[in-house]
């Protein structure tokens, strides 16, 4: 089995270091459980996802991005409860991942196979 390999244009740089900062940072708590924060996740994490399947130099590998974007998702939920303000939360996560299938979508729709 061959790496996936990533090539890392300066957007998909932009999207990953904005997830790892909006998603890791300590916080104040006052966004918590508001709906506009489900809207951040899913729009980050479709940002972050379009950005690395476009990044792939062979697109039969998109299963594997989806599935790392999906894991990328999961840790840094886990990891907001070790973070100070923040919290690890069950529609975060699927917010995340309702994004990242947005952009697999948005992405099938732009550029995948005309029939």
């Amino acid at each position: 089995m061959t790496s996936l390999k990533i090539r890392f244009t300066p957007l998909f740089v932009i999207s990953l270091l904005l997830v790892l900062v909006a998603t890791l940072t300590p916080g104040n708590g006052k966004i918590a459980g508001n709906y506009l924060d489900k809207v951040v996740h899913l729009l980050l994490f479709a940002f972050l996802a379009y950005q690395a399947i476009k990044a792939l130099p062979n697109k039969k590998r998109i299963t594997e991005v989806i599935i790392w974007s999906v894991l990328l998702g999961f840790l840094t939920e886990y990891l907001q409860q070790f973070i100070p303000g923040r919290n690890m939360g069950f529609y975060d996560v699927l917010a995340n991942s309702i994004g990242i299938f947005c952009a697999f979508y948005l992405y099938e729709h732009q550029y995948g196979e005309k029939k």
